[in-house]
């Protein structure tokens, strides 16, 4: 096959590789969701997965002028397409890796697992990732384009830690036309093991963060099942359900969530009068506002003063309860 030739098969096929990149993105980003939840896969994913397909130049460069010799390059080459998916922490790509792995629409090999790599070279700090190649079982169609089966999408797994360290050197360092010298190669290894250091640090100092925020995580869970119970519609939890909880979860100190039920069977009006406020109000989508109705109730007083946020966005729970605000 010419150059030509392998250009004009290559600008028929890209929109089914480009097709195909996006169908493994979304399906990655399903697997992920429930994993992660209530944690959402925008904040897990610390960067947005970006298909990419090979510019033309870049593919006849790798099928035509590398050392490395393709009985049929098309076919043989199957990084066409790929995506990287970028976590924080090393704990975190297993989660990644079982999304792939279990994967029901692909079959998937694995090209490189750096635990494997560090296993067999615990001396040696060098480039990391987890590398898959996912195949399409069937031909199918994503988006009106028809993806053949076998079709092949690379899938990158690493770190925010490793993705900068690739970033660096590996269009450089690792690449054939780059002359390494010894202190080139000694600067990315101390580099590497800089790298793998700090990620233990991180995995600790995460550990220590969990054990922190434990409770209230454990409290925001149970508030987002109820919300969705009592209040009969979705929570939109952001930044603000935090600051409630921090502020009214000592309310249910020794009973817990079941007081907060017991109440709003007292008051079966609250969950309702939430519901109107939430269409037009974030605040009122936010699982936490039952514990600020309950905590008004007991103590409105106390309730005002621990308020988070500006007096003004309290007093309709006040009304709501028939309760005056403090000044």
């Amino acid at each position: 096959m010419t150059e030509d030739e392998f250009l004009k098969r290559w600008a028929q096929e890209r929109p089914m590789y480009e097709a195909w990149g996006r169908f493994v993105t979304r399906r990655i980003i399903e697997h992920i969701r429930p994993t992660v939840a209530p944690l959402s896969t925008d904040l897990f994913i610390r960067i947005p997965i970006q298909p990419r397909v090979k510019s033309d130049g870049s593919f006849v460069t790798k099928a035509f002028y590398r050392s490395k010799p393709y009985k049929n390059p098309f076919e043989d080459i199957t990084d066409k397409v790929g995506l990287r998916v970028i976590v924080l922490l090393p704990s975190d790509m297993p989660i990644v890796c079982t999304a792939i792995e279990k994967c029901p629409d692909w079959e998937w090999s694995k090209d490189r697992d750096y635990e494997e790599e560090r296993d067999a070279q615990p001396f040696v700090f060098g480039y990391q990732s987890d590398h898959y190649i996912v195949r399409s079982k069937q031909e199918r169609d994503v988006d009106g384009v028809i993806v053949r089966a076998g079709t092949p999408c690379e899938v990158q797994v690493r770190t925010m830690l490793q993705h900068a360290h690739s970033e660096l050197t590996h269009d450089t360092i690792y690449k054939p036309s780059v002359t390494q010298t010894p202190s080139m190669q000694r600067a990315a290894a101390k580099s590497m093991a800089l790298l793998e250091a700090t990620g233990d640090y991180f995995e600790k100092l995460a550990d220590e963060i969990k054990k922190a925020v434990g409770p209230n995580k454990t409290v925001a869970q149970e508030l987002e099942e109820l919300y969705r119970a009592k209040v009969g519609s979705p929570p939109d939890a952001t930044k603000a359900n935090g600051f409630l909880i921090e502020a009214y979860a000592p309310i249910l100190t020794g009973s817990g969530i079941s007081a907060l039920v017991a109440f709003l069977t007292e008051k079966n009006f609250v969950p309702e009068k939430v519901k109107e406020r939430a269409r037009s109000r974030i605040l009122f989508r936010q699982p936490a506002i039952l514990l600020a109705y309950m905590a008004v109730s007991k103590k409105p007083h106390d309730a005002s003063t621990k308020w988070p946020f500006t007096p003004s966005e309290a007093k309709p729970i006040y009304t709501d309860l028939g309760e005056t605000m403090p000044d």
